[in-house]
């Protein structure tokens, strides 16, 4: 049975958090797929898609082509909206994690570790709040895809939780993606509760329904 624990990060871990990290958000494309082809909008798309060509050339063989290249579209959309956050994040404050994190004494980044090997990681970044609160966000929560269920994402909740607590910071709070339903399950039992969503970025998002959610955490009341 494997043992896991928390420890703080060191540059010979680089290579590793950055694979997990962009892994991890590219397998959220299936299930965000999946939730845009739902969308009321998507479902009319696919349905013209699917009836104008059969009603203008009877030819069911074209309906079913159109259909597949309005999927194929929606697919790579997402991959593409993905892909932009990714490439954001490794060339912003993952591109120098010891820099960004470890170097300033109000940011911290941990890994989870298993028999030497990294699987999982996440982050804290101080904010900055009209009226004198001292918030701090949760980022970069991934765990690799053959060791979750097994606590880890909890233990580095926890250890994002209590770095905050001794800092003394008034709350904890992070933002996901609506579709990402076991972190958002994970979070709301940990006592996080929902402060808002919204459509973050361009038109596309909207269009995809990738939501934001934010969650937060008061740690005056979470003791």
């Amino acid at each position: 049975m494997s043992t896991y624990h928390i420890r703080l990060y060191k540059a010979c871990d680089y290579h590793t958090v950055r694979e997990i990290f962009t892994i991890g958000c590219f397998e959220h494309t299936a299930a965000a797929f999946f939730h845009a082809s739902r969308l009321p909008h998507n479902c009319v798309a696919l349905l013209v898609g699917f009836l104008l060509p059969l009603l203008t050339t009877r030819s069911l063989i074209l309906s079913i082509i159109c259909v597949l290249s309005v999927m194929v579209l929606l697919w790579f959309s997402i991959r593409e909206l993905i892909s932009s956050c990714v490439k954001r994040a490794l060339a912003e404050d993952l591109k120098d994690i010891d820099g960004y994190y470890m170097r300033r004494g109000s940011h911290c980044f941990w890994v989870a570790e298993s028999a030497g090997e990294v699987v999982g990681t996440v982050a804290a970044v101080p904010l900055e709040v009209l009226g004198g609160e001292k918030i701090v966000e949760l980022k970069r929560m991934s765990v690799a895809s053959t060791h979750r269920g097994k606590g880890i994402a909890k233990m580095l909740c926890r250890t994002l939780i209590d770095f905050a607590q001794k800092k003394r910071y008034n709350a904890v709070i992070l933002s996901t993606t609506s579709v990402q339903v076991d972190a958002v399950r994970l979070y709301e039992k940990m006592g996080f509760w929902h402060v808002d969503s919204s459509y973050q970025g361009s038109f596309i998002n909207g269009l995809l329904g990738f939501i934001w959610v934010t969650y937060r955490y008061d740690l005056s009341t979470n003791k």
